[in-house]
């Protein structure tokens, strides 16, 4: 290739890469519009939910809650691309195209690895590849550091509660069951199909520790609630923690590597 081609080829990416920069972009879910602060590219968001909490010191337009989406707000923010997962509805993401915006839509993650992905790809048309892929290679590292800190001694039984009312667990093939199995522990609830589980199947299987993401004055209630069934392993050790559920149900992949640590921490330090 003579210098003429060379040049000409730079350019082009030039200007691809600067096309990617400029854009402006709508997040429809606190996870995707987390990922874009971490990529550092808030300066570009011009609209998300009223559950992002992370834009509300940026005075970030509010254009949907957690559900529903204001699409006159969404056209009136001129995004050039919205990012949403699979709980915005179908009809609502070909409005937006309607509109002649483009919409990227990301399943809800079942895995770390998922988690990762869907940083890549947002990190795309932002043009923060280099940087996604940055911020994952740190991430795993300190991940595997993580799990070779875990003691090789028996593996601590665990019961993750996600919901009170109906009580709602963690199950395998979720992002959240990779929490319990990278902290070198096993869940109470591995052979469940559904998260819906009575308080009378936690007492059988006597876990040795209880997590409860938070869910405000539910949360702490639930915590002493479980404090009561003193014939349990954990609370007969006073083994039963609240977990921000900002970092534990929407994560990147820095803050899924934090619920790890902690739970780590909680378990053998």
């Amino acid at each position: 290739m003579n210098l003429r081609k060379i040049i000409l080829a730079l350019s082009l990416i030039i200007t691809v890469t600067e096309t990617f920069a400029q854009n402006r972009i709508v997040s429809l879910a606190p996870s995707l519009t987390k990922m874009i602060y971490l990529l550092e590219a808030n300066n570009k968001l011009v609209g998300c939910t009223s559950y992002c909490e992370i834009a509300k010191t940026d005075k970030v337009s509010v254009v949907a809650s957690a559900m529903e989406v204001n699409l006159e707000k969404v056209y009136i923010s001129k995004p050039d691309l919205v990012v949403a997962t699979s709980l915005t509805k179908p009809a609502t993401v070909e409005a937006i195209e309607k509109l002649g915006i483009k919409v990227i839509v990301l399943p809800t993650p079942k895995s770390y690895n998922e988690i990762c992905n869907q940083l890549l790809e947002i990190a795309k048309p932002l043009g923060k590849q280099a940087m996604a892929n940055q911020i994952i290679d740190k991430q795993n590292s300190r991940l595997e550091q993580l799990k070779q800190s875990v003691p090789k001694s028996r593996k601590p039984d665990v019961f993750f509660e996600i919901g009170a009312k109906p009580l709602f667990t963690v199950i395998p093939n979720t992002f959240m069951d990779d929490y319990i199995t990278f902290s070198g522990a096993e869940n109470i609830a591995s052979d469940l199909k559904t998260g819906t589980i009575t308080r009378e199947t936690v007492l059988t299987r006597n876990p040795d520790f209880i997590f409860i993401v938070t869910m405000g004055i539910v949360g702490t209630e639930e915590k002493t609630t479980w404090e009561k069934y003193t014939n349990i392993t954990a609370s007969k050790n006073h083994k039963i923690f609240i977990i921000d559920s900002y970092k534990a149900c929407s994560p990147n992949p820095v803050t899924f590597v934090d619920v790890v640590e902690q739970l780590i921490t909680l378990m053998y330090r």
